[in-house]
């Protein structure tokens, strides 16, 4: 894919749309171009703020900020992520905030946080590193008084931040596993038909929701997490992770979980892993099958 085409993209797929993020408004962002001492990168930038009734009620504004970096190569986003998380107590090239997310759940191959603390700045950071994707968002309360009083950000707040994260992880990587042209393949669940995609060689996208209710299971979504009562158990899909959590069991995955703006894609034999199907392969048409 040429770095024209996914500048594309990057605005018109990957940037975060009106409505996408519950009570922020949302900016259309600057996509660019940028040299690193690491070869160029694609950089997404966007900005999102608290809708102005809630602004007026909490008595500050709240802000996230996303920077999302598209790089040749592993190594060097890897090596932007760790930058994106320096601060004057860490060793040059080592990473300046505790790994884990907010949430503690898992996203991307590393991802590293810290919430302020008492008397600290009102900026919480968080920094994804997936494959050539750097991501790294800041959730940031600026008091529209001095005369008002200080607040910690709120979990729900860091909850819309890391969603965020999610949502650009999860698109970026299907953007460039090459989304919009990879073919139609037929899939059948339970005798219903439904339609996946192939990406890659081998791997066959199936839709997480649409797979899972006919199935007969639950879904819902929370944030930026999708959960699924499974046979008992209790089912989290976090989109942008690269494992699926099934009860107490950790089910590693070699894509990432996926979105496209309203459904949530999955690698089909890893899914079947994950919740014990029977999967049957005929020619160009896959399917999958409760036990």
């Amino acid at each position: 894919m040429g770095e024209e085409q996914m500048m594309k993209l990057m605005k018109e797929f990957v940037a975060l749309v009106p409505g996408e993020v519950p009570g922020f408004d949302t900016q259309g962002g600057v996509v660019e171009r940028a040299n690193t001492r690491w070869g160029a990168s694609i950089r997404l930038l966007q900005g999102l703020s608290r809708k102005g009734q809630e602004r007026e009620k909490d008595g500050h504004e709240a802000h996230i900020r996303i920077w999302t970096s598209l790089l040749p190569d592993r190594n060097a986003a890897y090596q932007i992520a760790v930058l994106y998380t320096t601060t004057q107590r860490a060793p040059i090239g080592e990473p300046g905030m505790p790994e884990g997310s907010w949430s503690g759940l898992p996203i991307g191959e590393k991802v590293w946080s810290r919430v302020p603390q008492s008397g600290e700045a009102p900026v919480a950071d968080l920094t994804v590193w997936d494959e050539r994707l750097a991501i790294h968002v800041s959730v940031e309360y600026h008091f529209v008084s001095r005369w008002v009083k200080s607040v910690p950000i709120s979990q729900s707040d860091l909850e819309l931040g890391e969603m965020v994260a999610r949502l650009i992880l999860a698109k970026a990587n299907l953007a460039l596993l090459g989304w919009r042209d990879s073919p139609k393949r037929r899939l059948v669940v339970n005798g219903a038909p439904l339609e996946a995609r192939r990406v890659q060689e081998k791997s066959i996208l199936v839709p997480l929701k649409a797979v899972v209710e006919r199935l007969g299971g639950k879904i819902d979504r929370k944030a930026g997490v999708v959960y699924c009562s499974w046979r008992g158990q209790k089912v989290a899909f976090p989109l942008g992770a690269r494992v699926v959590l099934v009860g107490g069991r950790k089910v590693p995955l070699s894509l990432p979980i996926l979105y496209d703006g309203h459904e949530a894609w999955v690698d089909g034999e890893e899914l079947a892993r994950a919740l014990q199907l029977e999967v049957q392969k005929k020619g160009q048409t896959i399917a999958l099958i409760g036990r």
